[in-house]
């Protein structure tokens, strides 16, 4: 399809070397600027993840969330199929090496997050737009130009959340029950259309209640099969690792001819990996957190950075052991049959129904995390008409995602995440003034 042909051939070039060296440099920049607010704050994230605080866990609306309630969300959102799948496309892409640049990005955006979801915080009441009191929404309005940040992000945003929530996440559980069990993709996605319908009925207070079970039985249930693997291959760990960072800067290169061509293949895949994964830049995280009662912005800031640790330097990395550990990273496979060829040489037979079990449990947090956010814009963009119709329109892409080839979504989707990006990165450099300042204000109270 000449479509695709073109939107692939867009999307390569603008997710080129450069764009992502740009993204890093940024990154860098605002953690230097923040003094590496990931690094002195690590510990403080993991404390808040597990406070008791009533300015954490309180709500004062029906549609209003926590802060916590937020991060779950968030968690919901980011760790999906793209922290299984989409690690063995990389690995199988870019080599071994890929992870440790997919790691570096990562570890230097967490202040791109921390800088998002604070100024989503910061702004809650100070500034409006139309019903928006808060989230990126609104501070893309103090951006040159006004309004027309808030509108075009929005609109990137929804497109977003249509693409890589609703119809890639269904597409992931349709494929995967098809290839272990045979069932009809068409019967699969009209199982899921039930299933977010049933969810969407419930409203915000339904989405945030499934999202608490879903996320906390998704991250455990990798965790423990993982370790499984990693346990049963444990002689070959160190040799994982050394391949990692062997590979990190040298490669497929040697054997093809040009070492800079074949170093800038293995840091583009894994910078762009990073950023899929995590969607630590795009803004999409502070959309949730916008939608809290605000007052705790620099707290909200540093617990919605543990997200990119847990996302990245747990699920991803562990992925990516899990793969290399059981030498099935170069059997040819890539995609979900490499996850599921790691666990079967543990687990035999019931290591295609674990895997299984791990990308449905991915996709609909996913899918119920994404629909959370799509609302919210939807309500911007139409001042809250016609709000029974995203419902409909999420759920029926939703079911053609089961059973339709999304190949087209996939390259649409990256063009929308590159253009996210810009944009959201400039919204944050614009405002790197009060980021900077709140945060040495709270430093300065809190040590």
């Amino acid at each position: 399809m000449w479509l695709n042909v073109c939107m692939q051939h867009l999307a390569q070039k603008i997710w080129s070397l450069p764009f992502l060296l740009f993204v890093f440099g940024v990154a860098v920049y605002i953690t230097w600027q923040l003094r590496f607010v990931q690094f002195r704050y690590f510990f403080k994230s993991i404390a808040l993840m597990f406070s008791s605080s009533e300015k954490l866990h309180q709500t004062t609306k029906v549609h209003e969330l926590s802060p916590l309630q937020a991060f779950i969300n968030t968690l919901g959102s980011n760790i999906g199929n793209g922290s299984l799948a989409g690690i063995a496309v990389a690995i199988y892409v870019g080599g071994p090496g890929s992870i440790i640049w997919l790691l570096v990005l990562a570890t230097v955006s967490a202040s791109l997050r921390y800088s998002e979801v604070f100024l989503g915080t910061y702004v809650i009441d100070k500034f409006r737009v139309k019903s928006a009191r808060g989230g990126p929404v609104v501070y893309m309005s103090l951006l040159p130009g006004g309004t027309i940040w808030s509108y075009v992000f929005t609109v990137l945003s929804l497109a977003f959340m249509f693409s890589a929530g609703s119809l890639a996440q269904s597409h992931a559980v349709g494929s995967a029950v098809y290839k272990l069990l045979g069932v009809n993709q068409v019967i699969t996605g009209l199982f899921i259309f039930g299933f977010i319908t049933y969810v969407f009925l419930g409203g915000a207070q339904r989405i945030v209640a499934i999202l608490d079970k879903l996320v906390p039985l998704k991250v455990g249930l990798f965790l423990v099969s993982s370790i499984i693997v990693l346990l049963y291959h444990y002689q070959n760990i160190p040799y994982a690792l050394h391949i990692m960072f062997a590979s990190a800067c040298d490669t497929k290169s040697i054997l093809g001819g040009s070492f800079a061509f074949g170093l800038q293949h293995i840091v583009s895949i894994g910078f762009q990996q990073s950023v899929f994964a995590s969607e630590a830049g795009l803004g999409t995280s502070a959309i949730a957190f916008g939608s809290t009662q605000g007052g705790q912005p620099v707290q909200s800031g540093i617990l919605a950075m543990l997200g990119v640790f847990i996302n990245i330097h747990v699920i991803c990395f562990l992925t990516a052991l899990c793969l290399l550990v059981s030498g099935v990273w170069s059997g040819g496979e890539t995609s979900s049959a490499m996850i599921i060829a790691a666990y079967e040489t543990v687990f035999g037979y019931f290591g295609g129904w674990i895997v299984l079990l791990l990308v449905i449990n991915f996709a609909m947090s996913v899918l119920i995390a994404c629909a959370y956010n799509g609302k919210c814009c939807w309500d911007f963009l139409f001042s809250g008409k016609f709000s029974y119709i995203f419902p409909l329109f999420y759920c029926v892409l939703a079911f053609c995602g089961a059973w339709m080839n999304v190949s087209l979504v996939w390259n649409i989707t990256s063009i929308v995440n590159a253009i996210l990006l810009l944009i959201n990165l400039l919204g944050l450099l614009w405002s790197m003034k009060i980021i900077k300042s709140e945060l040495q204000l709270y430093s300065s109270k809190v040590g």
